[in-house]
């Protein structure tokens, strides 16, 4: 926000908490950002003269969905900016994004069960409880729970399978190659729930930021952020319980690690704009960390891969929806 005054040399004093402002307010010196719902009020000061007329103006911030983080639209760089790592994850590339929300955690097995069945593979030895991750999910399993919680939230499915967006239409969930299945197709025009994409997940993971380019999601101590395999216990945690990047997103160098919606393929050496990945391919890609990697393997940069059928203990997801 923006303040200006006709008279030269006056000072502006303003508040943001809805109260009259007075000579000892805060001074005015450059536009103010506003992240919450405000009430800016602000008043004109110049020795001699009599104070001016009060300015106000109400500004409502919308808090987005339950627990999804505004991402604002940027560029940012993408791939391995600290050397070392793997090959897939070079050439270094120009990204720029539109805004879009993501998940604050990982999906949890309370968010889970309220739309599919809970796996039988949630255990008290890796981690079972309201506020611990959903693993053992699969890629098509993501699939359904996300038009299942959108069609429940009176929202625009993303996902067409065989021609429908009801998951009732679709069939059990395959736990093996499925052609019908695999041909999903994102509607990415539709405000419902979907994974997100390779490079969505990167941006969120970096803050949304360039600099400071952490190695991990949020620092440089894995310690600090992320459970992985030598701090973990063997085992996953509460969504949370560890500190967050500077989105205010969390998990995302360890706990479980995530799915995406991309094919997994090459990086292009050229500037991309909201890119969605290879058109086809064997293995949807993960990304992040989880309580069994290695450091190496929780890095922002770090490229997985597996069949979208797959499934293990240390596999689970977050959604995304559309600004």
């Amino acid at each position: 926000m923006s303040i200006t005054c006709a008279t030269d040399g006056a000072t502006i004093r303003y508040t943001v908490d809805g109260s009259e402002p007075n000579e000892t307010s805060a001074a005015y010196t450059g536009p103010i950002t506003v992240s919450v719902s405000t009430t800016l009020k602000a008043k004109a000061y110049l020795a001699g003269w009599t104070p001016s007329q009060t300015a106000s103006a109400a500004y409502t911030i919308d808090s987005g969905p339950d627990n999804m983080i505004y991402v604002p639209g940027g560029t940012f760089t993408m791939g391995n900016t600290h050397g070392g790592g793997g090959s897939d994850e070079l050439p270094t590339h120009s990204v720029t994004l539109d805004p879009f929300y993501i998940s604050k955690y990982e999906v949890t097995q309370a968010e889970y069960a309220l739309y599919l069945q809970p796996s039988s593979n949630w255990t008290s030895n890796i981690g079972l409880g309201d506020d611990y991750p959903a693993y053992f999910a699969s890629w098509h399993a993501v699939l359904k729970y996300c038009n299942l919680r959108s069609l429940a939230g009176g929202l625009t499915p993303c996902y067409t399978i065989n021609g429908s967006t009801d998951p009732a239409d679709w069939g059990p969930v395959p736990y093996y190659g499925n052609p019908t299945w695999d041909a999903a197709i994102c509607d990415w025009s539709a405000d419902g729930y979907r994974l997100p994409t390779e490079a969505e997940w990167e941006y969120a993971a970096r803050g949304a930021v360039d600099p400071p380019d952490y190695l991990y999601s949020g620092s440089d101590d894995i310690n600090a952020v992320a459970w992985y395999s030598a701090n973990s216990g063997i085992s996953s945690h509460p969504v949370g319980s560890k500190a967050p990047n500077e989105l205010e997103t969390y998990d995302m160098s360890g706990n479980l690690i995530e799915w995406c919606w991309d094919w997994y393929g090459s990086y292009s050496s050229t500037p991309q704009t909201n890119p969605t990945g290879p058109a086809s391919g064997p293995y949807r890609v993960l990304r992040g960390g989880s309580w069994i990697a290695s450091a190496n393997n929780s890095r922002v940069a770090m490229r997985h891969y597996l069949l979208p059928w797959d499934r293990d203990l240390d596999i689970g997801f977050r959604v995304c929806r559309r600004q």
